[in-house]
């Protein structure tokens, strides 16, 4: 019980009033050691989603979304929506890693990086008609040309003519 309160003071009052990044750092490495990754998030969400120094801190904010896709998946899209300053490849390739292909498709969508949009559509949704819908919208050669190589690939010769002639 002295434990949980220890933790639960150091969540609630004591790391979100810190403004010195040694202190934030021992406490997360604290955290990671003792392998208490919801008690980690609620700790991130503190410094990340209410305002304080550390808000934009682009390694808390990787951290936020790693722990997340490993121990709270339902709340990857939320941060994904909500953060700015991540490593989108990194952080969208290790959510395809985990199987979590709408989430790096929602980090693609947001940076445009649309030919991975694209593939992660193909390839891992496996939705060649959310294909076309996306590469319709974004309307760039190399959408296309990833969505007409997924409809060859699947024998969907037809639309994948239409779509080269696009």
């Amino acid at each position: 019980m002295i434990e949980f309160l220890s933790i639960f003071q150091i969540v609630s009052t004591a790391l979100p009033e810190c403004t010195d990044p040694d202190d934030v750092s021992i406490t997360v490495k604290a955290f990671l050691q003792a392998d208490l990754p919801i008690e980690l998030i609620e700790l991130l969400e503190k410094i990340i989603l209410e305002p304080s120094p550390f808000s934009d801190n682009t390694n808390l904010q990787n951290l936020m979304l790693l722990t997340a896709v490993r121990a709270d998946k339902g709340k990857v899209v939320g941060y994904i929506n909500k953060l700015q300053n991540y490593d989108a490849a990194d952080i969208a390739r290790i959510a395809t890693e985990h199987g979590l292909f709408e989430e790096a498709l929602t980090i693609y969508k947001k940076h445009e990086q649309h030919t991975m949009a694209i593939n992660v559509l193909v390839e891992h949704v496996v939705s060649i008609d959310r294909g076309l819908e996306y590469a319709t919208k974004v309307n760039l050669p190399e959408v296309w040309s990833r969505l007409a190589k997924a409809q060859l690939d699947g024998l969907r010769i037809k639309d994948s003519i239409g779509v080269v002639q696009h």
